[in-house]
């Protein structure tokens, strides 16, 4: 399947790729990087994951840039999970990604694409 008929890359530099669930999970996700990267050699593709799970990716030659999520904060109090994922949420929007690819079910990755603004 040729998807690059589907969405038009010659505008795009800068994408980012969530997954945040578990080690296979974002194992499996490793072609999407790799194909991502062979659209065009300047296309720069981040990933947004599970703190946990980063070094599956941090020698990965189709992955520029690891964004992190820490589970601990989950258990925090409201405001201090609020303040820490509000933290998180700008990093994510001053990149200015082109576009954001969500691979995750639920809430958590949706509201980062959202806030992405891309």
């Amino acid at each position: 399947m040729n998807y690059t008929n589907y969405i038009d890359f010659k505008d795009v530099k800068k994408i980012l790729v969530i997954k945040l669930r578990h080690l296979g999970d974002v194992l499996l996700t490793t072609p999407v990087f790799y194909n991502l990267k062979n659209i065009s050699k300047d296309v720069k593709v981040d990933a947004f994951i599970y703190e946990d799970s980063k070094d599956i990716l941090k020698n990965n030659p189709y992955v520029d840039e690891i964004l992190t999520y820490d589970r601990a904060i989950k258990k925090l109090g409201f405001f201090k999970r609020l303040i820490k994922e509000l933290k998180i949420l700008r990093n994510i929007k001053k990149r200015k990604y082109d576009l954001v690819i969500n691979l995750t079910e639920g809430d958590r990755g949706a509201i980062a694409a959202y806030f992405s603004k891309a």
